[in-house]
């Protein structure tokens, strides 16, 4: 009997379709019935890749990269499943197969490309998932379509990771081969289309911050009472919409117009006051999409973005208490009414089941629209939780849980009402306002116990009752400065690229972005800890472009440089989401069947070609290097940048800096002629430790260190700064000049077969060491107290003489003075001949 392979996107979700199906047994690694086989990629599996990206591109000269048609490769960590899938489809017995895959464009491309990576050629379904009920897996069962249906969002798709990858590695070969021609140094420069206008939002935040020159203004301020109390009012200019006489409606500019208003007001009774009371509703907040709720984690908890979806991953996967959380939408399925009675009902028993009993009672879940509405939902539905009654969560996880829980009954309630009044004092013909406002209704408050919506800003307001005497108790002035802008939180960053679109003035992409914005929802997250990121693809060290300190996002000196150098140059398709807006456009109409896939990325290549040729025009002439060829292929060499390279692209190419040292054109010139350079100084090793060294090209056109002790080279390193030999006073052999760990010293170069003699260093000139004991003059210092040699030695502050014989229990020391031992008082000294001993 045939059969057909389903492949979902994880493993938990075809446990979910085979339960729901029925009949399924595990078989090894996958279930299966009589007629049928449920699988699962574990999200990408094969991705894909240009092999001509490894051997050309690697600066302007031969840049772009635009593959004619990219390659597919699997991914290492997740190849023995790939094997598996691949095994499954190539079954006798599987006739077709359904991509049963996340419902949008990257569940289409996780499933395309196993397919497509798998040679497979059998028919190709697709179950469409929006919610994981029971009853909703088996509508989308039944409602299966041919996979053709769906080839515009796989164009779409394809087209999403393609373009990412020829712009994303051609502009930071580019730009970073831009950099290194101007400062001829070698500098990756990352630049993607989601990360660098991110972080230049970032960037262009602190340019205003560090910019910003505050301006001094003045308000003045009141303090009334009423029989009731005292109440603060603020003068404001009543005629104004926004600018006021001398500046804003409430501020002055002039601190004499201030004086002028404060000084006709005070002492004075006030002519007139009047109150005005509305009603105010607050509906409560949607359910939660994945930003809103690392936004809402990161302004209570301080949570970073990574975190909580790491939280939310855990509450979803291991405690299978939430749905799944990397989602863009706030609403659920219009047929998932009687999953939330369920839900609501599993809250017994816990802290939460008054709240949920009350949403039952009065059949608020019934809310229509404004909660189920499947043209808000894309690939997935809100985040909420799934009734089931977590167990050993750990402090973090009950936080984000406790967050998912209430905002999925508050949703439900009815919104909080309030009574909110704005007071209106004149004084002397000046108004004055006050404003306050009363809980009146808790309505989906109550659910957290307590008034999320007071932001302070508007305290409640003493009772005033008409015609009753309101004395003016105080006017004052108050001196304020302006404040800067403010950084980004993790939580208004991932706001920022929420609403990218704002940024963007064409009304059409402002609409195309106004649901995408700056990457997704799954992404946003690791985009910023890339920013933040301190290692490397390879774990290697590398600075940052964002640092986090305490909970605000600062751009470092390298992402200020980034982008700066970006803003400079030209290149701003980097830098401004607007591409992000183009690209959402047209992959939109190409997800209907109105834009073709052919069209859009031969659109992406000459976008490409422009922001390459836009990078070449800023880029230093790249100059021929005379008297000296190509060791390859006998082609010129040019030189400009960090490199020096040949001219006709054979692939040969030097690096300008070698272990820490720049090389001249000269010096390069002497290589390609000779093979080899003379022993140079000014290397630096791994360690940071300086040393000389000749280069030498071998036969496959490398460079090797070679390490010359000839006689020339000895003699060389045994001069001291005057140009002095220094001969080893214990052997009468040459000593050389070495840096150590704590600093440079000489020895013996004999040391290898039996002298071990060593000496200071003193600004390049030889000093006998802190373990000698001769005078200039040859003579040696004996000890009062036990006849042993004393010895110099250097101290915490300054040098003295101590007994050789500490070991033996002396303790005698003397002061040192430029180098000769003096008796410290009541320590005689003897002084006795001696051939020069040095221990």
């Amino acid at each position: 009997m045939s059969k057909m392979l389903i492949v979902a996107e994880k493993p938990s979700v075809a446990k979910d379709i085979a339960a729901a199906l029925g009949g399924f047994s595990k078989v090894q690694n996958w279930l299966e019935s009589d007629t049928a086989i449920v699988s699962c990629a574990v999200g990408h599996l094969v991705e894909l890749f240009a092999p001509e990206a490894a051997t050309t591109g690697r600066d302007l000269s031969s840049l772009p990269i635009i593959p004619a048609r990219f390659a597919l490769k699997v991914l290492e960590p997740s190849k023995a499943q790939f094997l598996l899938l691949e095994r499954l489809m190539g079954r006798a017995d599987v006739s077709s197969v359904v991509n049963a895959c996340d419902a949008g464009r990257e569940g289409e491309l996780i499933f395309r490309l196993i397919y497509e990576k798998a040679r497979c050629n059998k028919p190709m379904k697709r179950m469409w998932l929006q919610s994981m009920t029971p009853d909703a897996i088996r509508d989308a069962y039944g409602a299966m379509k041919p996979g053709a249906a769906y080839d515009n969002l796989s164009d779409a798709a394809r087209c999403r990771s393609e373009a990412d990858w020829v712009v994303g590695i051609n502009g930071s070969r580019g730009i970073s081969d831009l950099r290194g021609r101007q400062t001829h140094r070698r500098q990756i420069m990352a630049a993607g289309r989601v990360q660098t206008p991110t972080l230049a939002i970032l960037v262009h935040q602190e340019q205003k911050i560090r910019g910003f020159v505050p301006q001094d203004y003045w308000e003045v301020h009141g303090t009334f009472g009423v029989q009731a109390g005292t109440y603060v009012v603020k003068w404001f200019n009543p005629n104004a919409k926004e600018e006021g006489e001398d500046g804003l409606s409430n501020r002055f500019t002039v601190k004499a117009r201030a004086e002028e208003v404060a000084t006709k007001c005070r002492g004075v009774a006030p002519s007139s006051v009047t109150d005005t009371a509305k009603p105010v509703s607050k509906a409560a907040p949607r359910l939660f999409d994945l930003t809103s709720l690392q936004r809402e984690a990161n302004k209570r908890l301080k949570f970073s973005a990574k975190k909580t979806l790491d939280i939310a991953q855990a509450l979803y996967e291991k405690h299978k208490a939430t749905t799944y959380p990397r989602t863009d939408s706030t609403a659920l399925p219009e047929d998932y009414v009687p999953t939330v009675v369920k839900t609501l009902a599993a809250f017994a028993g816990t802290a939460y089941e008054a709240h949920a009993n009350t949403v039952l009672a009065n059949s608020w879940m019934n809310a229509g629209k404004r909660i189920y509405d499947n043209s808000k939902i894309s690939d997935h539905f809100a985040i909420v939780p799934t009734g089931l009654k977590p167990a050993s969560l750990s402090a973090d996880e009950s936080k984000i849980y406790d967050m998912i829980v209430r905002r999925f009954i508050a949703t439900f309630f009815p919104s909080a009402q309030y009574q909110h009044t704005t007071r209106i004092t004149v004084v002397s013909g000046e108004s004055f306002k006050s404003t306050g406002k009363v809980l009146t209704a808790q309505g989906w408050l109550a659910v957290y116990g307590v008034d999320l919506d007071d932001d302070g800003k508007s305290p409640s307001l003493c009772v005033y009752t008409p015609g009753e005497t309101v004395t003016n108790k105080e006017i004052v002035i108050k001196d304020l400065k302006t404040k800067p802008p403010v950084r980004f939180t993790e939580a208004t960053l991932l706001g920022a690229m929420e609403n990218a679109g704002k940024l963007v003035k064409d009304d059409d992409l402002h609409d195309a972005m106004k649901d995408r914005g700056l990457g997704t929802p799954a992404t946003r997250a690791a985009t910023i800890e890339g920013l933040l990121s301190r290692v490397d693809g390879r774990g290697e060290p590398k600075e940052p472009y964002v640092d986090r300190n305490d909970n605000w996002l600062v751009p470092t000196t390298k992402g200020m440089d980034l982008v700066e150098f970006l803003d400079v140059n030209g290149v701003d398709a980097l830098t401004s989401p607007r591409l992000t807006g183009e690209w959402e456009q047209k992959l939109r109409q190409m997800e209907t069947g109105n834009y073709a896939r052919d069209a859009f990325m031969s659109e992406i290549g000459d976008l490409t070609r422009t922001i390459i040729e836009a990078i070449r025009q800023k880029a230093p002439a790249l100059s021929v290097l005379p008297g000296c060829g190509c060791p390859k292929c006998g082609a010129e060499m040019v030189s400009g940048g960090p490199t020096y390279v040949c001219q006709a692209n054979c692939g040969f190419a030097l690096w300008r800096e070698i272990a820490a040292r720049m090389f001249s054109d000269e010096e390069i010139t002497q290589l390609l002629v000779d093979r080899q350079t003379p022993t140079l100084e000014g290397f630096l090793s791994k360690k940071k430790t300086p040393f000389a060294a000749s280069l030498k090209m071998n036969a496959e056109f490398k460079l090797d260190f070679v390490f010359i002790d000839d006689a020339e080279t000895a003699h060389r390193n045994s001069l001291d700064a005057s140009g002095n030999s220094v001969t080893c006073p214990a052997c009468k052999t040459l000593m050389k000049r070495i840096k150590g760990k704590k600093g440079w010293f000489w020895a013996c170069t004999n040391r290898d077969a039996e002298c071990k003699k060593t000496m200071n260093d003193e600004n390049g000139h030889a000093v006998a060491s802190s373990a000698g004991t001769s005078l200039n003059n040859g003579t040696t210092v004996a000890c009062a107290a036990c006849a042993k040699p004393m010895r110099r030695i250097k101290g915490a502050k300054s040098y003295f003489w101590g007994c050789t014989g500490y070991a033996d229990g002396c303790r005698t020391t003397m002061e040192d003075k430029d180098g000769k031992p003096v008796a410290r008082q009541s320590q005689p000294t003897t002084v006795q001949q001696s051939a020069g001993a040095f221990l």
